[in-house]
């Protein structure tokens, strides 16, 4: 069974390794899914989720834009699995009444549906592992106060 969800913020926190990028997910039944992501692919989020544009067209936005051109639909993305810390996701494609299905990374994957006003789902088996029902604790910082664009 896959929930419902969206973005409810990119941010950083501490870590092990310095400072990491975090998207968070909540989803429809107030779970909250921290997925820890590049910095490039938080900047992608980040930039989207604020309707953000660089002066050059990012990956992501490129393949937004080819996607369109190509009158390919994004129907939905799932994150799917979780396998040794490590989030799996696919990206559902409709061209044509045709479906296809693309595994993908999940912070790929959140960067398209967003620029694409697309579905994100999460399976429940992955929010039953790493979903947590407090909120967020006070060590996640807003994307906004550490990146400048």
């Amino acid at each position: 069974m896959e929930k419902l969800a969206e973005v409810f913020g990119v941010f950083a926190v501490q870590s092990v390794f310095g400072l990491s990028s975090v998207v968070v997910l909540r989803a429809e039944d107030g779970r909250y899914l921290p997925i820890y992501i590049g910095n490039t692919e938080a900047m992608a989020i980040h930039s989207a989720l604020r309707n953000k544009t660089m002066s050059r067209p990012m990956t992501h936005d490129l393949l937004t834009e080819i996607l369109k051109k190509l009158r390919t639909k994004v129907v939905r993305i799932i994150i799917d699995d979780l396998v040794d810390n490590t989030f799996y996701a696919r990206i559902v494609l409709s061209q044509n009444n045709h479906e296809i299905e693309l595994d993908a990374r999940p912070s790929d994957s959140i960067a398209i549906a967003v620029r694409m006003a697309s579905p994100i789902y999460v399976d429940e088996k992955v929010l039953d592992e790493a979903g947590q029902d407090e909120e967020l604790s006070s060590e996640f910082v807003e994307f906004d106060q550490i990146m400048k664009y």
